[in-house]
């Protein structure tokens, strides 16, 4: 919740969805005498109702902070550290769905009071809210996402408003490193074509886009990197909407079906 535009911490519970209670914040300012970011957008190459949105990394240590509770000095390398964790203890070493979930739940167990969630609430505050220009609600807790180098996918092609019953949401995808092809997330070029594509998204960018209407999730990752991340949903309060929340939302036909994407897979939203 938010009171008077600060922060107050709900208590909620970590593995919530659509009904969670969403704190609010209030876009903030920077005056001159404190840092200020520069926001930067760049439009999603061949993807429709997405941007990517730059931010400072040094501010805002995701990377730093997953690879501590890891304990791990490169997250790209996770699937490495966590083979050699399990034969050490005498476990079989064929990674697989299995291990990204054991992993993501060492992230999602986080205690409110954990650096993580002081960092992530700043970023919602500093960075999100700043960049939309207005007050916004939000997940309390992102989820926490870890797929790891020579695993399956980790997520069914899906469109988040089936699953929530949310229209006015917009997705936000943090990758803690450097994301490409099978590490990265796959996303339709326009409503219901279901062409995906993989979208490149360099630690220190958003990915900001329309996760409600177009399909998306992952392949398997045949890559040698792991791919560790967050990602959440939020909407923007009052009328009328800011010009870069219409360039996600503006763009949907005007009769979108409701049935989800018949897909195999895992549904991760």
């Amino acid at each position: 919740t938010c009171v008077d535009g600060k922060l107050k911490q709900s208590g909620v519970p970590l593995d919530t969805c659509a009904d969670e209670p969403t704190p609010r914040v209030k876009s903030r300012r920077p005056n001159a005498s404190e840092w200020v970011e520069e926001l930067m957008w760049e439009d999603v190459k061949a993807i429709k109702s997405a941007r990517l949105l730059s931010y400072d990394a040094g501010r805002f240590p995701f990377a730093a902070i997953a690879a501590s509770v890891f304990k791990v000095r490169e997250l790209s390398l996770l699937h490495e550290d966590w083979i050699l964790y399990n034969r050490r203890r005498g476990r079989q070493v064929t990674l697989g769905y299995a291990d990204n979930l054991r992993l993501r739940s060492l992230l999602q167990g986080l205690k409110d009071d954990a650096l993580f969630y002081r960092v992530y609430h700043r970023f919602v505050r500093e960075v999100v809210a700043s960049a939309f220009g207005r007050s916004i609600s939000y997940s309390s807790h992102p989820k926490m996402r870890v797929h790891l180098a020579g695993t399956p996918t980790v997520s069914k092609w899906h469109r988040d408003a089936d699953i929530t019953g949310r229209h006015e949401q917009i997705n936000v995808w943090v990758p803690f490193t450097n994301t490409y092809e099978g590490n990265s997330l796959w996303i339709e070029s326009d409503y219901g074509r279901g062409d995906y594509m993989a979208v490149p998204v360099g630690y220190g960018q958003a990915l900001i886009f329309d996760g409600g209407f177009l399909s998306h999730g992952t392949v398997a990752n045949e890559t040698d990197s792991t791919r560790v991340s967050l990602d959440f949903r939020f909407s923007v309060r009052g009328d009328p909407l800011p010009e870069a929340a219409r360039f996600v939302l503006d763009g949907r036909p005007d009769k979108l079906s409701t049935a989800p994407p018949s897909k195999n897979g895992r549904a991760e939203a």
